[in-house]
């Protein structure tokens, strides 16, 4: 299918050649000759200002995609794109690290995108890295038994179990579409375009926490971290407060040190309104006793990518979201029938994937009785 110039150029070429058929000719331009250029001249003009049009779309999208949605408020930027920044404007080092007698070649580090001083959502805690394709791989630990100990001249040193498998993925789509709106609120209602822009961008990046949770690994879902092999499970134990700390507990003994907690906005508001005789009491949760309890220094957040009667704590540092393609919006006014009635819909989408390198260092806690 020609594009809107190609078919310009196409008339014009059409008008210019009958016109120099006249001139060769000797002649003036015939009724028929006439009325075919007065044709393909008012297509022309149409196609011109379809042309016109678009670019004004075009325009209008492109300084939408300068206010992107962002993960935190303070830095007014798409953290994918923020990411890509990042990474390309970086230098990347490349050398070999001496081990012992020999040298072993190492690759580059991977640079990932700085985290929030003050995390207030769950992508928040997660660090992010640019895709270099559509697939990925990366090794997950699957076991580690740490036997180091005290050895004597000429006995054998123990061995330790640090067990990695190798994972391949692909980074995923995610996306939604607007409804049709009439063109014309692209100029006179601008603002309005950026809120719905915003708001979609925000969409993605919700379904993306979702994903990165509770995605199942059937079709293009994620495989999350509720569904991920080898994850810690921390039973329910008398009650939400003996849980809680019971999962610190857990972790701790397993060599991990937690970075924060992700709980259901539920779960957390129960938590928050607990009295001391369960009714009329004075709240329990004061600064000391959250920090006793959820450990001092770490984060607590909410989200309802956690379902309600579950948290999660974990070294978050264990987790990295992969950004192939970052949040973005496109306009389109030409599919189906936008064009006849002057209409424009939006599409928000992005691509990502899910690197899950350790899955013991994170804790699904079960705040209710089975």
């Amino acid at each position: 299918m020609k594009t809107i110039r190609e078919q310009m150029d196409g008339l014009k070429a059409d008008m210019t050649a009958i016109i120099n058929r006249s001139k060769a000719a000797g002649r003036d331009l015939t009724t028929a000759e006439a009325a075919d250029i007065e044709a393909k001249a008012d297509a022309y003009e149409q196609l011109k200002a379809q042309a016109e049009q678009g670019q004004k779309v075009a325009d209008v999208v492109e300084r939408l995609a300068v206010a992107q949605s962002t993960p935190t408020v303070a830095t007014g930027e798409s953290w994918g794109k923020s990411v890509h920044e990042r990474l390309t404007g970086a230098a990347a080092a490349r050398g070999l690290k001496s081990v012992l007698q020999g040298q072993i070649s190492t690759p580059p580090a991977v640079e990932v995108s700085a985290l929030p001083t003050t995390p207030t959502r769950l992508l928040d805690l997660i660090a992010r890295e640019e895709l270099e394709s559509a697939t990925f791989d990366f090794l997950r630990q699957v076991a580690r038994d740490e036997n180091a100990d005290v050895v004597a001249d000429g006995d054998t040193k123990p061995t330790s179990v640090y067990t990695f498998e190798e994972i391949n993925d692909r980074a995923r789509v995610i996306a939604h579409l607007s409804e049709p709106f009439p063109e014309r609120f692209l100029e006179d209602h601008s603002s309005m375009v950026q809120v719905l822009d915003q708001q979609m961008r925000t969409g993605v990046l919700r379904k993306l926490e979702q994903q990165v949770v509770d995605g199942d690994g059937t079709g293009e879902q994620f495989t999350g971290i509720l569904n991920t092999s080898g994850v810690t499970d921390v039973a329910f134990a008398t009650d939400q407060l003996t849980t809680i700390r019971r999962a610190r507990t857990v972790l701790g003994g397993l060599g991990e040190a937690p970075t924060g907690w992700v709980l259901n906005p539920t779960d957390a508001e129960a938590l928050d309104l607990l009295r001391e005789d369960g009714a009329t009491g004075g709240f329990l949760m004061n600064s000391s006793v959250y920090d006793g309890l959820f450990g001092q220094g770490v984060a607590r957040i909410t989200s309802t990518a956690v379902p309600q009667g579950t948290a999660l704590l974990a070294d978050w540092s264990q987790v990295r979201v992969g950004v192939r393609q970052s949040d973005h919006t496109l306009a389109a006014t030409q599919a189906g029938d936008l064009f006849d009635k002057n209409q424009v819909k939006l599409r928000a989408e992005g691509r990502y994937g899910l690197k899950l390198f350790r899955p013991q260092a994170f804790a699904v806690v079960h705040l209710a009785a089975a």
